[in-house]
């Protein structure tokens, strides 16, 4: 009887499964498409991702996110969107991955001397410089002013002066204590490899 059952649903086309599975809310129909799909979804996921274990993981995810997203979805093809529905997935979790790396190595920069502050605001990773800016937001208009202009603008002292009135020894001042700062801000968001700013 059960064979029967089961032969009689996998012989069910992609969208009447679809169809069983939305009017019955019964997630055996779910799982028969992505049984169907499977071996296309691990194969996705390896190429996106490179990495067994995060496969596996994101295959699962990819189920989930299935079960989920076709109980309100009109589904007119189910291959297309199967396949639209877990690419975009796993570039999301590929996206996320890449970013965490990313801000690993940002943490990994942060030897706070003044070479390695220049090497940090001269970065071009995107990553990276809309972490710069969301930080140098945090400080006040004097502090982030001359940061700016010492380290985006490569401006001395003296030429920061002129460009913004500001005396020298206040220069050095918002710089140093714009720097201080920074780092505080660093601490609370969990940033630990910085070093005590002189």
């Amino acid at each position: 009887m059960i064979l029967q059952l089961l032969r009689k649903y996998t012989q069910l086309s992609d969208e009447d499964l679809v169809k069983k599975y939305q009017s019955s809310n019964d997630a055996y129909y779910a799982a028969l498409l992505f049984d169907r799909y499977n071996e296309l979804t691990v194969s996705l996921a390896m190429s996106y991702l490179k990495n067994e274990a995060d496969a596996e993981d994101a295959t699962m995810e990819c189920f989930e996110l299935i079960v989920n997203d076709l109980r309100k979805t009109e589904v007119e093809n189910f291959g297309g969107w199967y396949y639209s529905v877990v690419r975009n997935y796993l570039l999301k979790v590929k996206r996320r991955r890449q970013k965490l790396v990313q801000e690993d190595n940002i943490e990994t920069r942060l030897e706070v001397d003044d070479e390695s502050w220049q090497q940090l605001f001269d970065s071009s990773e995107e990553v990276l410089t809309e972490y710069l800016n969301e930080l140098l937001e945090t400080l006040k208009d004097d502090q982030r002013i001359c940061i700016q202009r010492f380290y985006l603008d490569g401006k001395s002292y003296k030429e920061i002066e002129q460009l913004e009135n500001i005396p020298e020894k206040k220069v050095k001042s918002h710089i140093q204590n714009g720097k201080r700062k920074l780092k505080i801000e660093l601490d609370k968001r969990n940033v630990k490899s910085i070093n005590e700013i002189s």
